[in-house]
């Protein structure tokens, strides 16, 4: 019961902002994209962003205050693959940003040229990696590559769904300043919003 009441307050605390974010962009630029497509993208880009905030647990402000800083840069990995290999974890590395990959192309023509797409991913994973320095996880240039990776990855398959079926769809590109927009939406809303411990105290009235 408890898991969901927290799973519930990540989201919303997430989710809210973003919506009113959408709404108030999808007024601005009333009629383009047309149709479902106009709510129904960003919707299921600002769940996977969720996601990959609760799978990695992005770091907030709350973390950053009870954290002390000292000895931050024995946690952080500069040389890539210089510690043990793990398979399994540069693996769900990869496969964590191919929905990112996939998503931002297909929505914002301007990312449809591989470099683009190699640059905001590995943008959006060090947006992680560094807010994971608040919560005393460690950031690792091995996960900054994989994550690249798993967007370039989500890329190809775009540019191959995008010949077989995207031309014929002719999708309506939404505007540049969404992107952004969108993302900074969901992250700034679970830095300021999301407070765990705040939530535990006033359960549990400790």
């Amino acid at each position: 019961m408890y898991e969901l009441i927290f799973l519930g307050y990540e989201f919303v605390a997430e989710f809210v902002p973003f919506l009113l974010v959408l709404l108030f962009l999808r007024r601005k630029y009333s009629g383009e994209p047309s149709g479902a497509l106009r709510y129904l993208l960003p919707v299921l880009l600002a769940l996977y962003i969720i996601a990959v905030f609760h799978v990695t647990g992005a770091g907030t402000v709350y973390d950053a205050l009870r954290t002390p800083f000292y000895g931050i840069s024995r946690r952080i990995n500069f040389i890539p693959f210089s510690r043990t290999i793990d398979p399994m974890g540069y693996f769900l590395n990869v496969v964590m940003l191919v929905p990112f990959g996939f998503l931002i192309p297909a929505m914002w023509p301007a990312f449809r040229k591989w470099h683009r797409t190699a640059a905001v991913s590995t943008l959006f994973s060090l947006l992680i990696e560094v807010s994971q320095l608040l919560c005393l996880r460690g950031t690792d240039v091995d996960d900054l590559i994989m994550n690249t990776l798993g967007g370039l990855c989500g890329y190809c398959i775009f540019r191959i769904w995008y010949r077989i079926v995207g031309q014929r769809m002719q999708l309506t590109p939404f505007f540049p300043a969404e992107f952004p927009a969108y993302l900074l939406a969901l992250f700034l809303g679970r830095f300021f919003l999301f407070h765990p411990m705040g939530l535990i105290r006033l359960i549990y009235g400790v």
